[in-house]
């Protein structure tokens, strides 16, 4: 019979534990508030926010718990480690490939990408663009004059465009390879930031028209004010995803959306997109795919390509580059037949 392991202190022990209990508690207290309340209560909303970050304490707590084989305890962080599996899991699962996916159908490829509008970079903007090879681009946080910088820099490679007139200190725009027929400035209230435009993509055997929103969702900041402006801000972006809701349950041709949305996979905002929409990164793409920089390295997923059960996400990555505090996400996409 082998022994358990001897613990070293047991004051240390009993304090772990009771940390790890309380932990387990609170942890608990979070998903039950989150299961009736979601984000309609504004500093809850804020919580989900950083949910991905609620999960760094069992880092610490799990080891000793295994070490010294306290069974029930271990038991009990199993609770937030199995809600993190829940939440996670599949974004580190192998990809396998799609059975609907024909490989002698033509792909595109989109991205999604906040230029930052202070940032006037472009020839880092051109490089990351050029290693990526995009075939539509939907761009946040153009400045204003940036649409004229963007057409210069770019037409030859992407000689169709649009972009919405600069409001606020900047806006959004669209370059593609394929043809825009027509393009709709969406509703200001409540898209203060969203243009839509129907592209026709031709390519090898591949002639249909896909209907590209490309938006930015109300930002949390300045965040020195954010407690004060937080219930605002939720709201607004509540509203943005309902008029969203609507134009897609509304479409008449397949659809993707470009979007620096501001909100994360565990927020209400992105359970309602993703009751219309699929997440190309969450379907196809692998890890966390943070896309807003931090002082120090990206620590969340805010910037998404999603698109419509018409289309299929092939692969979906976070390229690096292009002089934002946002990284791209790319995404090669097919036609259904």
């Amino acid at each position: 019979m082998i022994p358990s392991p001897k613990i070293p202190n047991l004051k240390f022990s009993t304090l772990m534990s009771r940390i790890s209990w309380g932990y387990v508690i609170l942890f608990a207290v979070w998903i039950l508030l989150r299961l009736v309340f979601f984000d309609s209560l504004w500093w809850l909303a804020i919580i989900n926010t950083v949910a991905l970050y609620i999960f760094v304490p069992l880092l610490l707590l799990l080891p000793p718990a295994l070490l010294w084989r306290q069974w029930r305890l271990l038991l009990g962080l199993g609770f937030p480690l199995g809600v993190f599996l829940a939440f996670y899991g599949s974004l580190f699962l192998p990809q396998l490939p799609s059975l609907a996916y024909k490989a002698v159908q033509p792909e595109i490829t989109v991205m999604s990408f906040n230029m930052l509008f202070s940032n006037n970079d472009y020839d880092e903007i051109g490089r990351m663009i050029k290693a990526n090879t995009p075939d539509i681009v939907g761009i946040q946080e153009v400045p204003l004059n940036g649409d004229a910088v963007w057409i210069k820099r770019f037409s030859s490679e992407y000689p169709y465009y649009a972009f919405r007139p600069v409001e606020e200190g900047h806006n959004v725009g669209i370059i593609s390879r394929f043809p825009i027929e027509n393009v709709t400035i969406l509703s200001n209230p409540p898209m203060r930031r969203a243009l839509s435009a129907t592209v026709n993509v031709n390519k090898g055997r591949v002639n249909k028209s896909l209907q590209v929103i490309v938006s930015h969702l109300t930002p949390n900041y300045p965040s020195n004010e954010f407690i004060k402006f937080a219930h605002e801000w939720y709201t607004r972006r509540a509203n943005e995803v309902t008029y969203i809701r609507t134009l897609i349950q509304q479409r008449r041709l397949p659809t993707i959306m470009l979007c620096d949305c501001n909100y994360v996979d565990t927020s209400q905002a992105y359970a309602r997109t993703h009751e219309v929409m699929k997440d190309s990164f969450r379907e196809v793409g692998w890890g966390f795919g943070h896309t807003y920089r931090g002082p120090f390295f990206p620590i969340g997923r805010i910037d998404f390509v999603w698109y419509t059960k018409e289309l299929e996400a092939v692969e979906a990555w976070v390229p690096d580059g292009g002089g934002s505090d946002h990284l791209p996400v790319a995404v090669r996409l097919h036609f259904h037949a």
